[in-house]
């Protein structure tokens, strides 16, 4: 064999040993102690982003890592994370449900039944709370009558493929009216949406809402508690094929549970202030 054909023997052989390694179930990284593990992350501060540094880090991102020195230290499996961003919702999700079994999704995915019989979620490890918010001027609703008169007239922004496209969907559906959507790829695109016109309005979550007021101090912003939604808990989704999702809810689940933990606490301490990690930490 002349190094040519070797060398383009070799080749095939990485190439083949590496999408084998890709593919890995945990069944296998059990036996192998080691594996690899797709990552794919839905680009939203504070839950998994790049800082002004390039960074990969975030609330999500940090679970990951404690989830890596858990695997380490309880299964003795060393486990490397390979991130890939995604910054439209939709696509995220897209990929997900077409992804193989060793790829996680941290997206801020609300744990949905319809999701449910799509994808495998992992236990809850945040709850959310959906706010519906106008600019200051518009008059708060009160009642439904407030909510269809002052509220749904106005312009709707969502994330296309998101639970507060849903929320929108359900408010029209009982309104029997419709508006077209006005779609943004990041939550934080609608209060701004909204500081720029009072034509605007839309559902966020109350950490992308606390993100913005402490930013945007100037700007008077406002929720309509009315129509807020309040039993929302995120979870971290892998495809149906995933053998990984026993280990990852048994990280989540042992014990008294990672949220539980100090070192849960440290992670929402270190992206969230103190009023706000009451609304969202687990109980």
């Amino acid at each position: 064999m002349n190094y040519i054909k070797l060398k383009f023997t070799l080749s095939i052989v990485s190439i083949l040993f590496g999408a084998a390694l890709s593919a890995q179930s945990f069944e296998e990284a059990t036996a192998n102690k080691k594996s690899e593990m797709n990552v794919y992350y839905f680009e939203n501060e504070p839950y998994a982003y790049k800082n002004d540094k390039g960074v990969l880090e975030g609330i999500e991102v940090d679970i990951m890592k404690s989830f890596v020195n858990w695997l380490r230290e309880e299964k003795g499996i060393e486990l490397t994370l390979k991130f890939m961003a995604f910054n439209e919702f939709n696509t995220f999700y897209s990929e997900m449900r077409a992804a193989q079994g060793n790829t996680i999704g941290l997206g801020s995915v609300t744990i949905t039944d319809a999701r449910a019989k799509e994808l495998k979620f992992s236990a809850p490890y945040l709850k959310n709370v959906s706010v519906l918010i106008t600019d200051g001027s518009v008059p708060t609703a009160r009642n439904e009558e407030d909510l269809k008169n002052d509220v749904l007239s106005l312009a709707p922004m969502t994330i296309k493929g998101s639970i507060h496209q849903t929320h929108l969907d359900e408010l029209y559906k009982n309104d029997s009216t419709y508006h077209e959507y006005v779609y943004v790829s990041d939550a934080i695109q609608i209060p701004m949406k909204i500081k720029g016109s009072a034509k605007y309005y839309g559902y966020v979550d109350v950490i992308s809402f606390w993100k913005y007021l402490k930013s945007n101090t100037e700007h008077y912003v406002k929720m309509h508690a009315i129509a807020n939604k309040t039993d929302e808990v995120f979870g971290f989704v892998m495809p149906n094929s995933t053998d990984w999702d026993d280990a990852i809810n048994e990280f989540f689940e042992s014990g008294f549970g990672f949220t539980d933990t100090k070192e849960y606490h440290n992670i929402l301490e270190k992206h969230l202030s103190f009023e706000i990690i009451k609304k969202v930490e687990l109980d």
